[in-house]
């Protein structure tokens, strides 16, 4: 019998509210358990939309956007930390240390797991080099961190519950080469025998692929791997 596709998008059209345009025409893939996808195309191809939907924080105009089965929109949000992990361009801080940055407030996580998640993360030599360590304050610019910290500090948030499923924005315009390479073995890390989906800006990333989608204006224009789409 067939395998049950882990992510499946079925004629998936989508507009924003307030916006009479189409961002998304029909558009249709599966995603088996253990994949990763990496979505490829300009600025404004409808790349991040597809990660939106995919977060359930949308519902299609049109079509059905299914995670193992069930509409991701449905999904309730407490499940969702242990379904998926995100990993963004920007980090978003919550009020309070560096460990509230990674736990997020869930008391049920130890410092083992902390400490853990953020050597995985290639971000504990980082933090201990901050004034007061975990316990450092972060303000509402990310005080103390760079931009590249910052995006492991995201990571090291998914490090902690490593979720089967995972979506990655891997931009790193602003980040200098060392700490990309700390991200990029991180991402490595992280994906391994997971579901992930990766926006790509670099070839590298794009090359290892076992599927790629090519968006542009909102519709798949070619999908296959590295070497077919050659």
């Amino acid at each position: 019998e067939e395998e049950t596709p882990f992510v499946e998008l079925q004629n998936v059209t989508f507009a924003y509210e307030d916006d009479s345009r189409k961002i998304l025409h029909h558009l249709s893939f599966k995603v088996y358990p253990g994949e990763q996808v990496t979505l490829s195309g300009r600025t404004g191809a409808g790349k991040s939309t597809v990660f939106k939907l995919l977060l359930g924080l949308y519902q299609p105009g049109e079509g059905k956007v299914l995670i193992q089965g069930r509409d991701a929109f449905q999904i309730p949000e407490h499940e969702k930390r242990s379904l998926y992990g995100y990993v963004e361009q920007r980090f978003h801080p919550v009020p309070g240390t560096v460990r509230d940055q990674i736990t997020l407030y869930d008391d049920t996580i130890t410092e083992g797991q902390v400490r853990r998640a953020a050597e995985l993360a290639g971000l504990a030599e980082a933090i201990g080099a901050l004034p007061q360590g975990y316990d450092t304050p972060i303000t509402e610019d990310g005080g103390g961190l760079s931009q590249g910290q910052k995006q492991l500090l995201c990571i090291t948030r998914v490090m902690l519950c490593l979720p089967p499923m995972l979506i990655l924005d891997e931009a790193t315009s602003s980040i200098d080469t060392r700490t990309e390479l700390k991200i990029q073995s991180a991402f490595t890390r992280l994906m391994e025998g997971r579901t992930s989906f990766i926006i790509a800006h670099r070839l590298s990333t794009i090359r290892e692929a076992d599927l790629i989608l090519v968006m542009d204006k909102g519709r798949i224009i070619e999908q296959g791997t590295h070497n077919e789409l050659l």
